[in-house]
């Protein structure tokens, strides 16, 4: 039989190829971030550039290099492609936007979700235990984000009350159980991403913060 033919009946090999598409949206989502955080600061177009690349693929080089992988836009140089596309997308069309910061915030959220889930199922793939793919999977969702924030300047959502890892924390434990669980489940990338997408929109949408009693405050002044 022909390669092709073994390869599509290959779960691994399937499952790769449908998080493939994940991960080339989210790299771009998180490209746009990334200039629409300084759309309103001046940049110029080569800063945007860099600034949506390093925002789009810090998170996932991150994670590579901790497991020891090749990190995944050498093999496959789209990943840049893509997000350079997206970063000067934002660039030339970001003026228009009224309120970016909360649009921003939303595509913060899916572009966290898509990477959070596809670096789980990535690590999974490499055969390491849940826990360790729970980890990259948190790591590769506030990655970009961070990185995003520290080159812009700007506070961090991770450093603030609002509820921004926890979704991603909570999407990434189911999907990694529904994986051990119920490995025939074809939806388990869609459930995880449905429960970090969903209660960081919640959160934004509601303004919801992390409970006081959950947050570290400065002692009052004496």
């Amino acid at each position: 039989m022909r390669e092709g033919y073994h390869r599509t009946r290959d779960p691994i090999y399937s499952h790769r190829v449908r998080f493939y598409y994940f991960e080339m949206l989210g790299t771009a989502v998180f490209a746009i971030t990334g200039v629409l955080a300084v759309t309103r600061r001046g940049l110029d177009v080569f800063g945007a550039l860099v600034l949506g690349i390093v925002t789009a693929l810090g998170g996932g080089t991150v994670r590579d290099l901790i497991i020891g992988a090749r990190p995944f836009w050498i093999d496959d140089f789209n990943y840049v492609w893509v997000a350079g596309g997206g970063a000067l997308a934002a660039f030339w069309v970001g003026s228009v936007f009224s309120s970016a910061y909360r649009g921003l915030l939303y595509l913060d959220a899916l572009g966290a979700a898509l990477f959070a889930v596809t670096a789980a199922n990535k690590v999974l793939l490499l055969h390491f235990s849940g826990p360790v793919a729970v980890t990259m999977g948190v790591l590769t969702g506030i990655g970009g984000g961070l990185i995003r924030d520290v080159l812009a300047g700007r506070p961090t959502l991770l450093m603030s009350r609002e509820i921004y890892a926890t979704p991603i924390l909570l999407g990434c434990v189911a999907f990694v159980l529904l994986r051990n669980e119920a490995p025939d489940l074809p939806y388990a990338g869609a459930i995880g991403f449905a429960i970090i997408f969903g209660v960081r929109a919640l959160a934004i949408h509601r303004h919801l913060e992390m409970p006081a009693w959950l947050t570290l405050r400065d002692p009052p002044a004496r």
